[in-house]
């Protein structure tokens, strides 16, 4: 038992050593995605399409709505809305200073999804309690993001694939190192 628990320590030990010698041996890595001025601008216009909508957002009186018969619900989307449009700006600027983070990217674009279905449903209760014409208005100015939320979409799914191809390379080091060690004999005490 002793011994088998020596060659597995020895066996992970020696696999370490292999790939810090592989890692060492390759020049450094470099951003994926660097943070180019054309996705920076992307990142920054998305974050700027919602900002457009809070003078808008600023006139719809939820609470109001209360009082007709609507739901409370729609006062807390109509907070949460006016919420995200600050958590879109700040996620986006953080993406831009790490474009190659798979995780503020996936972040960013689902708090851009979550804040179009929250105006969606905010928009019923505006058209049936307050202004269809304000409703009218908000989403045609929300509806402007569409074209640059669909690249961002395409930039998640290319990191993606990077990240995956990175992760398969490294892999395939790792198997190797993994035969070349087990190929070698265990040494006695």
């Amino acid at each position: 038992m002793r011994l088998r628990s020596s060659v597995s320590v020895a066996v992970t030990l020696g696999v370490l050593a292999c790939l810090w010698m592989v890692r060492a041996q390759q020049p450094p890595p470099q951003a994926a995605f660097p943070a180019d001025q054309k996705n920076i601008e992307l990142f920054q216009r998305i974050s700027q399409y919602p900002a457009k909508l809070a003078p808008y957002l600023e006139q719809v009186r939820a609470s109001d709505w209360v009082a007709k018969g609507a739901p409370e619900a729609y006062v807390a989307q109509l907070t949460s809305a006016r919420q995200q449009v600050d958590a879109i700006r700040n996620e986006m600027s953080a993406l831009a200073g790490h474009p190659e983070n798979m995780q503020e990217s996936m972040r960013a674009l689902f708090r851009v999804q979550a804040f179009h279905r929250t105006l969606d449903s905010l928009m019923g209760g505006l058209r049936k309690y307050q202004n269809p014409a304000l409703a009218d208005l908000i989403q045609s100015v929300a509806v402007e993001d569409q074209g640059d939320l669909g690249k961002l979409q395409e930039y998640i799914l290319e990191l993606a694939n990077q990240k995956e191809q990175e992760y398969a390379v490294v892999d395939h080091e790792a198997q190797r190192c993994r035969a070349a060690l087990s190929k070698e004999p265990v040494k006695r005490k």
